[in-house]
Order: structure tokens, then C-alpha cells, then sequence
């Protein structure tokens, strides 16, 4: 009966006036409950109940500042009490015997029965009662975040798992990557062999490399359920005007770091409530009032690390990117239980800031062994050329069974150099439905293999051969020209422009530059509904002066 007595103590002090008698009365009541020897299993079960009626109401006040409870709750708690009082109440009589004695009755088993039934009934009624009146509560304070966190200008594109990413990343092809990918799981977790475990992961590498790639399956591995690691991410791209400047950051960081947990999300939306002013500072006190001061309370109290995910930060615009990288380093990484994956190309400005920090591992992608890098690019071959993937990039009208020997697969695998994005416009090219001839078309990619060894000298004949293929056998000399004027364009304009508006800043038809743009789906891609085109790799312009001289 311990229990029970600890929560009535509790309750003599908690409930309001008209609960307090009985409160005090029942104290009296237990002692007496403690010596009775009569009706032994009854008054056994009786005492079990009466512990775990005690238990359901310590459960709702322990560790709480009880001044803060509310009226309701302190209500329910007394009711509760009251109703045990009036069920043992009804469970004694009275003996004068010069003072007056509670005492169950010892001739009447039935009695206590009932009088259990009843305490049964009281506390299926309180655990009911509070229930619902939690499920209340918490659905006005979720409201309440809900409405502070949708005050933030987030840009939903930019996470990992987003359309506008998804459609354009995938993820590393399985067996592929997988020391690097272990080594940044290490550092997730705090496991690091060296012991040396920076807060602050970069992974820098030219264009075409793969860097996207391993950004979008850092963050699938730490958003496992199993994990459940991943606070935020936050991937850039030229192609969109939200994701390639600093504006929205801070907000796309804090929105999701207020769904990561409840908790999270209650102490953003306090932060809001009590400075609404934070939404529009300048991005450092962004984050100070609406990430740091909130949650590094509650990220010290974590097992393992958050992990935010940032790609291509040298996609962003300067000076925004630097102010960026600057933040990252001096505050973002300095978050306690955080850890940030970082990636980029090695842009002056942004490798400089970064090989200067001390507090972070910095991989260069290209310097992983070739051997490795061919055996990756090689699964990552064997797997798009399989009967099974011709089939399905061909279709039904594609109906041949040939299959590339494995000599061939290995020659374009080394063709590729250290670059995926070769193997793969490569793949598009070979498995191009206007064609319907991949046997061809791998024949004449591996004509190329007496060109430069260098990679990006081997991406621009790929490019060139693309190119050359799209041209038509009749009017070439037209469609070069009109091909130099329309592609020249589609490289320098920062933002892609629809087909119609493209025509019109060339002065050109708009069935003109479809028909200059039908056969280059290896390196341009449509994008969005307007039927605007990009490249699909910047890699592309840096090859472009060769290219356009041939």
C-alpha cells in the first residue's frame, strides 16, 4: 500500500478544498486496510487495486512543477480520490469503542467484491478522462507549432527526398562506393578507428564525379527508421532560383528540424513566439534564435548525432555560398550531437574557407583509387545493360537479343575514366529509343577509346559524338548553325528558359529549336512543364570550347 499512500500524501496537498477531507480520510482508511486479517483474498485484491489507482496518480504528477498543472487534471485527480473514498466508504462499519474506527466488514466477502468492481470502474474512468483530455491538449500545442512553423519561407524542393531532387539524383548503385560509404558511416556514428571524429564531414570533387550521388544516400542511410538520424538537408542547384541563393536556408532547415521531433518543433515555435522578429534577421541571427538557442538544450541530451545534409553548395551564388560555408563552419557544425555532410566542387573562394578549418574531414573524390572507381563503374555498367534494362529503356518495339560481352562493358568502363556522369550519358546514349540500335551505338562509343586518357578529354568526345549523331544527314551545315546559336544559349542563360521564350530572345520558331534540340536527350534534358531545356551536367560547359571548335 505504499504506493497508494505516497499518492494520497500527494493528493491531500494537489486537489482542491472539497477533495481534501476525503483525501485525509483515506490515509486513516489504509492503516487500517494493513491489519485487517478477514477476507484475505478479497481484501488482497482491494489492496492491489488501491496501488494501482495510487500508481495512475503519481504517473501524472511525478516530475512535474505542480503549480503548473492545470485545473482540470487537479479535478480529475481529486474526483479520482473522492470516488475511492465513497467505494471504501460504503465497504465499513462503524464500532464504538471510546473512538471511532474505520473497519472493513468482516462477515461480508460480497462487499468487497463490489467495492472492487467499483474501484475498477473509477480507474478505467480516470485513465479515460485523461486520455482524451491529453489527446485535447496536445492536439492544441501541435496546432499551435504548426502554426508558428508554417510562418517559415521554406523551399520544400530542396530536401533529399523532394521531387525537384529525386527526379534528377539517384542514388549510389548498389556495391558501389562502399569504403567511402563506410568511412562516413563511421563518422555518423562517432566510430571512427582514429579516434579523430570532427563534427564537419567535406566532400569536394570536379563536376561529373558523383558527389550528388553520395550526398542523396548519406541522407537515405541516416534517415533509416532503424537510424533515424537525419534532422535536415538542404541541396543546391543552379537550375533553381530558390536553391542556388542563401534566402531560404535557414528557414528550410528549421522547418524540418521542428518535424524531426515533437520536441524540436514545440521549442522552434516558442522561439517564434517570442521573437516573431528572428524570421527576418540576417541568416547568422536566423539561425542563433531560431535553431541554436531552442534546441542545443535538447540535442545535449542525445544518444547519437543529428545529421544535416548539405550538397552543392557551389551551386549557390556568391558571395551568398561563402556566407554560407562560413556559417556551417562557425555555427551549424558547433551545434552539440550534430554532424554535417558536406559537399562542393573546389571553387576558389569555397576551398580556400574550407582547408582551413581544423575541425573537419576533407575527402577529394577524385582521389580515390582507379581500380575501385572502375570496379564501381563496372556494377554500375553490368546492371544498366543487362537484357533486362535494354528491354525496358527500348521497349516492346526493341525486341533483339543482344547483350554486350563483358570486354566491351570493360572497355567503356574505363573509357569512363573516374566519371560516372560519363557512364551514364554514355548508357543513354547506347539505350536511345530514336535509335533503337544499342549494338551500334556502343561500337562507335568505343571507337573513341584511341582519344586523350583524360577524363574530361574522353567526356568531350562523348559529347562530340552525341552531337555528331544528332546531326541530320540533309541541311547539316543549317542545323550546325542553328544548333551553335540555340545550345550556345541554352549554356550561359542562369535560369532555363521555356522553348517559346527561348525562341523569342533568338528570334527563331519555336518548332525550329525543338527540331535543333530532338536528338540531344544524353546531355540536355527537358525541365518542368514548359518544355524548358538544360544541361543535365555542368561538366558539359567545361568540355563546350572543344567541342564547339570541331
Amino acid at each position: 500500500m505504499g504506493t497508494f499512500k505516497t499518492a494520497l500524501g500527494i493528493a491531500a496537498t494537489l486537489v482542491p478544498e472539497p477533495f481534501k477531507g476525503p483525501a485525509e480520510a483515506l490515509l486513516k482508511v489504509v492503516d487500517i486496510l494493513e491489519k485487517v486479517d478477514s477476507n484475505k483474498e478479497e481484501v488482497e485484491i482491494l489492496k492491489k487495486r488501491c496501488n494501482l489507482l495510487g500508481s495512475s496518480i503519481v504517473n501524472v504528477v511525478e516530475g512535474k512543477d505542480t503549480t503548473l498543472l492545470s485545473k482540470d487534471l487537479k479535478d480529475s485527480v481529486g474526483r479520482l480520490v473522492a470516488g475511492i473514498w465513497a467505494t471504501l466508504e460504503a465497504a465499513k462499519k462503524e464500532k464504538s469503542t471510546g473512538f471511532t474506527a474505520y473497519v472493513l466488514a468482516e462477515d461480508d466477502a460480497e462487499v468487497l467484491k463490489e467495492a472492487n468492481k467499483s474501484l475498477d470502474e473509477l480507474l478505467h474512468c480516470f485513465w479515460i478522462e485523461n486520455h482524451i483530455a491529453g489527446t485535447i491538449v496536445l492536439a492544441d500545442i501541435l496546432g499551435t507549432v504548426q502554426d508558428q512553423v508554417g510562418q517559415f519561407e521554406w523551399i520544400p524542393g530542396a530536401a533529399y527526398d523532394s521531387q525537384e531532387v529525386g527526379s534528377k539524383i539517384m542514388p549510389c548503385f548498389e556495391g558501389t562506393r562502399s569504403t567511402l560509404l563506410t568511412n562516413v558511416g563511421r563518422w555518423m556514428s562517432g566510430a571512427n578507428a582514429d579516434g579523430h571524429n570532427p563534427p564537419l564531414y567535406i566532400l569536394d570533387g570536379i563536376a561529373g564525379i558523383g558527389k550528388s550521388t553520395v550526398a542523396i544516400t548519406v541522407a537515405q542511410r541516416a534517415a533509416d527508421p532503424s537510424i533515424n538520424c537525419l534532422g535536415a538537408t538542404f541541396f543546391f542547384s543552379r537550375d533553381q532560383e530558390d536553391r542556388k541563393k542563401s534566402l531560404g536556408f535557414v528557414h528550410t532547415i528549421a522547418y524540418q528540424l521542428a518535424h524531426y521531433h515533437a520536441s524540436y518543433g514545440k521549442a522552434i515555435a516558442a522561439a517564434i513566439t517570442s521573437n516573431p522578429g528572428a524570421l527576418d534577421k540576417v541568416l547568422t541571427q536566423q539561425f542563433s534564435l531560431l535553431v541554436d538557442k531552442p534546441l542545443s538544450p535538447l540535442l545535449k541530451q542525445r544518444v547519437t548525432p543529428l545529421v544535416l545534409v548539405f550538397d552543392a553548395l557551389d551551386e549557390c551564388v556568391e558571395p551568398d555560398a561563402s556566407a554560407l560555408l562560413g556559417l556551417i563552419i562557425s555555427s551549424i557544425s558547433q551545434l552539440p550531437n550534430v554532424k554535417v555532410f558536406l559537399t562542393s566542387r573546389p571553387e576558389l573562394a569555397l576551398r580556400s574557407k574550407y582547408m582551413a578549418t581544423q575541425n573537419a574531414n576533407i575527402f577529394h573524390l577524385q582521389e580515390i583509387e582507379d581500380l575501385i572507381v572502375e570496379h564501381d563503374i563496372s556494377l554500375y555498367v553490368d546492371h544498366c545493360l543487362s537484357p533486362l534494362k535494354i528491354q525496358e529503356a527500348l521497349g516492346d518495339s526493341y525486341n533483339t537479343c543482344w547483350q554486350p560481352t563483358t570486354e566491351d562493358k570493360v572497355k567503356l568502363a574505363k573509357l569512363s575514366g573516374k566519371l560516372f556522369i560519363y557512364a551514364s550519358t554514355a548508357v543513354k546514349f547506347i539505350l536511345d529509343k530514336r535509335h533503337l540500335d544499342p549494338k551500334s551505338q556502343l561500337a562507335r562509343l568505343l571507337d573513341l577509346q584511341s582519344g586523350s586518357p583524360s577524363s574530361l578529354s574522353q567526356l568531350g568526345g562523348l559529347y562530340l559524338y552525341v552531337l555528331e549523331s544528332a546531326k541530320p544527314d540533309e541541311n547539316a551545315e543549317n542545323w550546325i548553325s542553328q544548333f551553335q546559336i540555340i545550345v550556345g544559349a541554352i549554356l550561359v542563360l542562369q535560369t532555363p528558359l521555356p522553348s517559346m521564350a527561348l525562341a523569342s530572345l533568338l528570334n527563331q520558331e519555336e518548332n525550329a529549336i525543338k527540331a535543333a534540340l530532338g536528338n540531344l536527350h544524353s546531355i540536355l534534358a527537358p525541365l518542368g512543364e514548359g518544355s524548358a531545356f538544360t544541361y543535365k551536367n555542368r561538366s558539359i560547359i567545361w568540355t563546350w570550347p572543344s567541342i564547339a571548335c570541331k
